[in-house]
């Protein structure tokens, strides 16, 4: 069987991309083009299914076994117009996606994530791998056993599970929720609501400027900025830690203006709330 295949499709518009395979490499691209490209290598490359019914196109691979039990790897890499909706479902392989593509979806066994710039709303699921993420402008989800997480823009809601892992969010846009068993947690920039959970790890709020802000922790340290000027109402706690604070009372907010309402909650770690 050929251990390479290429498939080309005459496509104006953006597509729907189903990309199903077990182990090897998946790389999309998303770039201003009025062709899709589908390349695949490795052993018995064109028993990979590829079809384009209407603007849906599916790639899955066969669910071919090698002498040791595994899947046979194969490298997938497809090129297609901008915007276009991506979905995967992957065992061991790991995904790249480049350029700006519309809605996606992710699920990965302990592959790892990569995408750069993600339209609409965007969902990971991962078992064991890494996800990292440059820009999201919809919704974001990402769920993971034991995977870190790294965002560098969100723009609206983010919602993010760990079993055990790192999670480090540039800045969000919208109501903001992560959660880990144990792990770091850093968001660097939040417009809004947050809320930080994990049973062993360090806490960080670079700088929130409004909204509801829930920190719980237990062995880790918690450290929240706030802007110079923004009301804040506090209610902290620690049982055996350190609280130290910087913030300056900014007296009540007028009305319709920005305030912060700040609830931190730990064990024995130290509380750090300074003006940023």
């Amino acid at each position: 069987m050929a251990d390479h295949a290429e498939h080309h499709f005459e496509t104006h518009q953006p597509v729907e991309l189903y990309v199903e395979s077990g182990k090897g490499d998946v790389e999309i691209t998303a770039a201003e083009t009025t062709e899709t490209t589908v390349e695949i290598s490795g052993t018995d490359a064109d028993d990979v299914v590829v079809d384009l019914a209407g603007s849906r196109l599916t790639v899955i691979a066969p669910k071919h076994r090698n002498l040791l039990g595994g899947d046979r790897s194969l490298d997938i890499s497809v090129r297609l117009p901008l915007r276009s909706d991506v979905e995967t479902k992957l065992g061991s392989a790991d995904l790249r996606v480049d350029g700006l593509v519309g809605n996606l979806r992710a699920r990965s066994g302990s592959g790892e994530v990569t995408l750069q710039h993600v339209g609409g709303a965007c969902l990971v699921e991962t078992g064991s791998g890494d996800t990292e993420i440059e820009r999201v402008d919809g919704s974001l989800r990402v769920k993971s056993g034991s995977g870190d997480v790294e965002v560098g823009h969100a723009g609206a809601e983010v919602t993010v599970s760990t079993g055990s892992g790192d999670v480090a969010l540039g800045e969000t846009g919208g109501p903001t929720a992560v959660k880990t068993g144990s792990g770091d947690l850093k968001v660097g920039t939040a417009r809004t609501d947050v809320g930080l959970s994990t049973g062993s790890g360090d806490l960080e709020i670079g700088s929130v400027s409004a909204g509801r802000v829930q920190v719980k922790g237990a062995s880790g340290d918690v450290r929240v900025g706030v802007p110079a000027g923004v009301p804040v109402w506090t209610d902290v706690s620690t049982v055996s830690g350190r609280i130290h604070s910087t913030l300056e009372g900014a007296g009540k907010p007028e009305p319709g203006a920005d305030y912060v309402e700040l609830r931190v909650k730990t064990v024995s770690g130290d509380v750090d709330l300074a003006q940023v």
